[in-house]
């Protein structure tokens, strides 16, 4: 179940149109000639009117003045904290550029592999037809030699 909002209004108006108005806003309306020190205090959400001094709530006014200077030991840590933040930002944009040549340097050499395995396969190629070249020669002076003994046998 919620709990209605209460308002209490304190007024010696007790006209008509005044009631009326002040109950179409909500309030519950109070003489305020009838309230006297030590009386009940009647709890409500909100106050209006001419609110009785003890109905209104105690307040005291405070009044903080902050030092809002930085303790000079604080300072010097604050102020070792950026030259490391500079010294580290400064060392991570020199590693940056050093893995950027290293990045350059592997292009280069994958590169370069690849240059050099083109090279090897054309080599291999050449060796493999001078090898077959050389085999096919060999069977061929076999076969010539074959037939020169066969017909020298025959004369």
């Amino acid at each position: 179940m919620s709990q209605k909002h209460k308002k209490i209004y304190f007024t010696s108006d007790f006209s008509p149109e005044n009631i009326q108005k002040l109950k179409a806003e909500g309030w519950i309306i109070r003489d305020r000639r009838a309230v006297n020190i030590g009386d009940f205090i009647e709890e409500a959400n909100e106050y209006g009117g001419d609110v009785p001094e003890y109905y209104k709530p105690k307040t005291q006014q405070l009044t903080v003045q902050l030092n809002t200077e930085i303790a000079p030991e604080l300072q010097k840590t604050i102020d070792d904290a950026k030259a490391e933040c500079e010294k580290v930002a400064a060392e991570n944009d020199a590693l940056k550029a050093e893995i950027e040549g290293i990045k350059t340097e592997r292009d280069a050499l994958v590169v370069k592999a690849k240059e050099l395995e083109e090279q090897l396969n054309v080599s291999h190629a050449e060796l493999v037809a001078v090898k077959n070249a050389g085999t096919t020669g060999d069977l061929l002076s076999e076969n010539t030699d074959a037939t020169t003994t066969k017909e020298t046998k025959k004369k």
